[in-house]
């Protein structure tokens, strides 16, 4: 967890009694991003970022940029490559995908750009509506979710 979560977190909680939902935190740190720019002799931050989660209204998936902005997604990809993967990801990626399929799919989109394909490379981790905390995939589940593509 970062700064901006635990504190957006603690903030709602404390004084709205609510968990914080994911587009005000990709909302928070496009805006700090955002803030890097406008001032001299501060270096902006140069990164863009994927930001996910799970909340009351269920799966999230959020990019910010370093100008500010923040933009929904349902599956994306950035940095080298993207637009290619992003093309994979509209033609195939369907709102109605089981856990297993979207986890295949991502391997399959990870591999379209990869240097190399070896074993072990790919980490992941989920975040699920039900028990809403980050869980560690197995490399073992990795390469079943590679084969399954």
């Amino acid at each position: 967890r970062d700064w901006s979560s635990d504190v957006c977190s603690s903030d709602l909680k404390l004084i709205y009694d609510e968990e914080v939902e994911v587009e005000t935190v990709a909302k928070h740190l496009a805006d700090r991003c955002h803030q890097y720019t406008q001032y001299s002799g501060v270096r902006p931050f140069g990164v863009a970022l994927i930001i996910s989660g799970v909340d009351q209204s269920g799966n999230k998936i959020y990019v910010t940029d370093p100008s500010g902005t923040f933009v929904s997604y349902a599956a994306v990809a950035i940095g080298a490559g993207a637009d290619d993967v992003n093309a994979f990801l509209e033609k195939n990626y369907k709102d109605d995908m089981s856990l297993d399929d979207a986890s295949a799919l991502a391997v399959a989109a990870i591999e379209l750009r990869a240097e190399s394909k070896e074993e072990k490379s790919i980490k992941m981790s989920r975040v699920t509506k039900d028990k809403r905390t980050l869980q560690k995939v197995s490399d073992a589940d990795v390469e079943i979710g590679r084969a399954h593509v």
